[in-house]
């Protein structure tokens, strides 16, 4: 496909290069999550706009990788679609709804191309791309993210879909051994990124997927998977986890004061966390913290625990105070102080 009007993002400074909010262009900005299976599919109907709507800018935007686009744009799920005219929002699309998102891109591609007939084309988005619309990166540079990818997770498979909607039976097979061992995993779709899917196979020399990795090391495919589990090797590599509500349990135990927010205190991957973070470094208390990115167990499984549907969360003593507005209310009117007298100060 063409690749002159589409582009996935890979930094804010990117952001800025490409998006000209003084322009008369219009932009479709494609609000998007790894761990969300809807987007999977939405991502692939909006590459295929992309082709099929030339006078069209289309931007694909990881959310939580890029939290101040997201808070900008009023991102409150995924996946979400922005039309951005002369700057300002012109229209939206919530969720998974292909043909509503088709309606509204043609929409606008109509009127841009009419406005434009006779006048100079748009300015291409893309440079060095490759066929997804992502720049291509350099075999260093792949091998450095697998490297990353294969030990983002104790264990971490490489799959055919997602875990909730395999797209085939061997990643299937794989799925259903790891859940029938209660062992918690993490998993990337390589049909959503063919480079990715064709790098892998010389990574980690073995030519067909699911692939699984544990601590970083290749272990094999769902023929060695079964061998291992069958003689309890696999098991002893990878002993069971706690079940969720235990796991829950001593989290919001673990300090006094505990918050889970997206990303870290360092370095916050959404607005509301990093309000949050400001806030408890002016109180000047001591916390501890856990990102809810990186166990999807943990981020739905908190929502039901206690009954509260978004992050941040703060727990005092076990407990759930609230999120960012009412830890902020407290504050403001004197009720965190009681917060913390009983917490230890942040060092200095």
């Amino acid at each position: 496909m063409t690749t002159a009007n589409y582009v996935v993002l890979e930094s804010d400074e990117q952001f800025s290069t490409l998006f000209d909010p003084t322009s008369s262009a219009v932009y479709a900005f494609n609000f998007w999550a790894t761990w969300a299976p809807p987007c999977v599919q939405m991502n692939e109907v909006f590459e295929e706009l992309a082709a099929k709507n030339a006078a069209v800018n289309f931007i694909k935007i990881e959310a939580e990788k890029f939290p101040d686009i997201s808070e900008e744009y009023e991102v409150m799920a995924v996946p979400s679609f922005v039309i951005v005219k002369e700057g300002k929002i012109a229209d939206r699309v919530e969720g998974a709804n292909a043909p509503e998102l088709a309606k509204t891109i043609a929409k606008y591609s109509k009127s841009t191309s009419s406005a434009r007939s006779g006048n100079a084309s748009a300015p291409s988005l893309g440079g060095n791309t490759s066929p997804s619309g992502q720049t291509a990166l350099s075999a260093e540079e792949m091998n450095a993210r697998l490297k990353e990818l294969t030990s983002s997770s104790s264990v971490m498979v490489f799959i055919k879909g997602t875990p909730t909607a395999p797209r085939c039976q061997f990643s299937r097979q794989l799925l259903e051994i790891l859940t029938a061992q209660n062992i918690r995993f993490s998993s990337f779709n390589i049909l959503a990124d063919d480079e990715v899917r064709q790098a892998m196979k010389s990574f980690s020399d073995w030519p067909t997927f699911p692939q699984v990795y544990v601590k970083g090391e290749f272990v094999g495919g769902l023929d060695v998977v079964k061998e291992m589990v069958a003689n309890g090797e696999f098991q002893a590599l990878v002993p069971a986890e706690k079940d969720l509500k235990t796991r829950m349990d001593e989290l919001v135990n673990r300090a006094p004061l505990m918050i889970f927010i997206k990303g870290s205190p360092e370095t916050p991957r959404c607005g509301f966390s990093k309000k949050l973070v400001a806030l408890l470094a002016d109180q000047g208390v001591s916390y501890d913290s856990f990102d809810i990115l990186e166990d999807d167990d943990i981020r739905q499984g908190l929502k039901a625990h206690v009954d509260w549907p978004t992050f941040p969360m703060v727990f005092f003593k076990g407990e759930l105070l609230g999120g960012l507005d009412i830890i902020t209310e407290m504050v403001e009117n004197g009720e965190f102080a009681q917060v913390s007298a009983e917490v230890k100060p942040a060092a200095a």
